[in-house]
């Protein structure tokens, strides 16, 4: 069984993967059509900011606990 701690640790560093990987798609300029929807890149920024607040949050919440 996963420890809180770790489980934070784990999370944090999957939300900052996947926010980088939104971050480059902007800066790329790489495209992301999903069926007839072209998804636009301010969407990625918004995916951004958050995944980038929830990564924060989880490691600091590894340090308390």
């Amino acid at each position: 069984m996963m420890s809180s701690k770790m489980f934070y640790k784990v999370s944090g560093t999957v939300f900052g993967i996947v926010g980088i990987v939104h971050l480059l798609r902007v800066i790329l300029g790489w495209g992301f059509v999903l069926g007839p929807y072209v998804i636009p890149a301010w969407l990625s920024l918004v995916a951004c900011v958050a995944l980038a607040f929830l990564s924060y949050s989880a490691f600091k919440l590894a340090k308390v606990i």
